[in-house]
């Protein structure tokens, strides 16, 4: 038990760790660097052995345990379980099972990289209004602790209305546009935990359209890869509902929607909430044409393509829009600190 434990742990902090950048760069330029020459026609054991000449540990430990699942002849999506993302995985294991798992991976390896360079540059835009914010919070705690005592006893001491008679008290609202600040940012990672536990519960959180269609984007191609293979639409959906993951629930009901009968639109199209509306709008193309697998193909392309432009948009908007919301509460705290210290100064004059 114990050692299930240790092991559990182990892979969950595995996982986190894969997600750094430099890390999560590594891995997808090993799996790229990996599909292409396998896709040249070298051997799998080969093309470890010359990949873990390159000397970092993250390819010595792919290759070492790629080369465990080819000598206990298991699959070798397996080998990436621990290191890649639950999304990217699935999306590795049903190209396996498709039989195309050079492209699949290659795809991985592409989303991987894009990825790291969107975190990367949403982090370079965020980087000054971060110090803007933490510069806010400092400010306010300076003024609160050391400058307004001080300012208090000065007009205790000056006749006069004092600075707490008046009937707007800029402290107070600098204090409450930091807690609302504060409350909105962690309003958004709240409202997604809350959504994921109870996905019933009468909230929208931000960016579910572009987090629905990332997740139906990568629905699509393990359905597509699965269909191109020969592998019919209900055994391709019962997998895919035998996997843990954001759409477990969903894909379940569809699952239980076919065997009794339904068609695949209108099983996906009862579960309307957890699917993109292009994804429901290809199949019932694909249905009445019989080219299914092409049509969620090209609407994966389509559907990459869009989350990719929002992505790029995001950060480009990113920005300006937080340096305004900080300029905006940098002039409030500054208004707070000197709105007192010139009414003192009033009064003595």
């Amino acid at each position: 038990m114990r050692r299930r434990t240790r092991l559990r742990w182990r892979r969950a902090l595995i996982a986190r760790l894969s997600r750094l950048p430099r890390m999560e760069r590594e891995i997808a330029l090993w799996m790229m660097e990996f599909s292409r020459m396998l896709r040249s026609g070298v051997d799998v054991r080969l093309a470890t052995s010359a990949l873990r000449s390159g000397g970092s540990r993250i390819t010595e430990v792919l290759s070492r345990a790629v080369e465990v699942q080819v000598e206990h002849g298991q699959p070798l999506a397996q080998a990436f379980s621990g290191w890649i993302r639950e999304l990217d995985w699935l999306t590795l294991e049903s190209a396996e099972r498709a039989g195309s798992f050079v492209d699949g991976m290659d795809r991985v390896g592409q989303r991987m990289l894009d990825r790291v360079r969107w975190r990367q540059a949403l982090l370079k835009q965020m980087t000054y209004p971060l110090i803007l914010l933490c510069g806010t919070y400092g400010m306010f705690a300076f003024m609160v602790v050391s400058v307004l005592p001080t300012i208090h006893q000065l007009s205790r001491l000056t006749p006069g209305r004092a600075a707490s008679d008046q009937p707007v008290n800029p402290v107070i609202i600098a204090g409450a546009c930091l807690f609302i600040l504060s409350a909105s940012l962690a309003a958004v990672p709240l409202s997604h935990l809350v959504k994921k536990r109870w996905p019933g519960a009468p909230i929208r959180p931000p960016f579910e359209r572009l987090l629905r269609r990332i997740r139906t984007e990568r629905l699509a191609d393990q359905l597509a890869s699965q269909l191109e293979a020969g592998i019919g639409a209900w055994e391709a959906v019962a997998w895919i509902a035998e996997r843990e993951g954001a759409l477990a629930r969903p894909m379940h009901r569809v699952h239980e929607e076919l065997r009794q009968g339904t068609s695949l639109h209108r099983a996906f199209a009862a579960e309307r909430r957890a699917f993109d509306p292009l994804f429901l709008t290809l199949i019932e193309v694909g249905e009445i044409t019989g080219e299914v697998a092409d049509c969620l193909r090209e609407g994966q392309r389509i559907m990459q393509l869009d989350i990719a432009h929002r992505l790029e948009a995001m950060v480009q908007m990113a920005e300006p829009v937080a340096v305004c919301i900080m300029g905006t509460m940098v002039g409030v705290l500054v208004y707070s600190l000197m709105a007192p210290l010139y009414q003192a100064i009033a009064r003595l004059s």
